[in-house]
């Protein structure tokens, strides 16, 4: 019985990622193999407002071998979606021609539309009693900003957007190597501020009981994974798992007083993620005390699960005519 193959791509701001998947039933699909490489594509972005060259071409590299990985993977269909880095930039439609030339067409996705399709992965793999909470906060910390949706029973999610990421931030206010104590003294009042304010203006007029927080996207799996000392990460063990705040400041704690390079051997740590995780620990740490909340729920499953589970909806239409491989 022939299983249709289908993928996902996602342009991140500092990751570039492909999940091939096949279709297992009306709007059901199981993952066959992840794909991922940091290029920082959003390097310099804050100080130039376009993307930078190198940064371009390490992420068309990486995209060059995502398609031939498609193509000895036999996928059919495929999409391939952009963030904030590419919203953002200048050039961004030199950049999407380049990416186009490689066979790759590409959306870029509005704030909302990344946070809707960050929910709909998160949901796919978030266990039912957690979800059962009464009103939920998905937050995603990428490279270049950062999505949330609220959830409460009976009423539509409502979804806003931070220009907030763990490559933004670590550019804009460097901090040293290793991390000088009044640099992150001060980014850490800055994030305190800058939560604080978008959490009053944008979520809290829409709760009405204290939320579940749940997390994805790559800050808080690097710490989940940093929690569980993970040598080979392994995304199931990371689904699900609560991290408390006293977990994230000691982990916070130890990144800060470490050089890059002795981040980069931490197990758990993604040696290409060692230079943006002070920021990433911190940025999860204050979204937990700007909250209120004593602790998270890691979902390792995130923007590209959603955009698969789009497809496969779309999949058992009849309108959907995608590019094939």
């Amino acid at each position: 019985m022939h299983m249709l193959r289908f993928a996902a791509v996602d342009l991140g701001s500092l990751t570039v990622r492909l999940a091939v998947a096949e279709l297992t039933g009306p709007g059901r699909f199981k993952i066959l193999s992840h794909y991922r490489q940091v290029t920082g594509l959003g390097e310099g972005l804050a100080r130039s407002d376009d993307l930078a060259p190198v940064a371009m071409d390490r992420t068309l590299k990486a995209l060059k071998g995502f398609v031939r990985v498609m193509r000895a993977q036999g996928v059919e269909f495929f999409r391939a979606v952009a963030t904030q880095a590419v919203r953002q930039a200048r050039n961004r439609d030199f950049f999407i021609l380049q990416v186009r030339e490689l066979g790759l067409p590409v959306r870029i996705l509005a704030p909302e539309e990344e946070a809707r399709l960050s929910l709909k992965g998160v949901l796919s793999a978030l266990a039912p009693e957690l979800a059962a909470a009464p009103e939920l906060v998905v937050f995603d910390v990428g490279g270049g900003s950062s999505e949330w949706a609220i959830l409460g029973r009976g009423r539509e999610p409502r979804f806003a957007s931070l220009p907030l990421g763990v490559l933004t931030l670590s550019q804009a206010r460097p901090l040293g190597d290793p991390p000088r104590p009044d640099a992150v003294a001060a980014m850490k009042q800055d994030l305190t501020a800058r939560l604080g304010k978008f959490y009053q203006e944008n979520l809290q007029p829409h709760l009405t009981a204290p939320p579940r927080l749940v997390g994805t996207a790559g800050a808080v799996t690097t710490l989940a994974a940093l929690a569980l000392t993970m040598v080979h990460y392994e995304a199931s063990r990371v689904n699900n798992l609560i991290l408390t705040r006293e977990q994230l400041a000691a982990l916070a704690e130890t990144l800060c007083r470490l050089t890059e390079a002795e981040r980069a051997r931490l197990p758990g740590m993604e040696p290409a993620k060692a230079g943006v995780m002070v920021a990433g620990a911190l940025i999860v740490l204050t979204i937990l005390e700007t909250c209120r909340q004593d602790s998270l729920v890691a979902i390792d499953a995130g923007l590209l699960e959603g955009v698969l589970g789009e497809m496969a909806e779309d999949l058992r239409g009849e309108n959907y005519s995608p590019p094939r491989r």
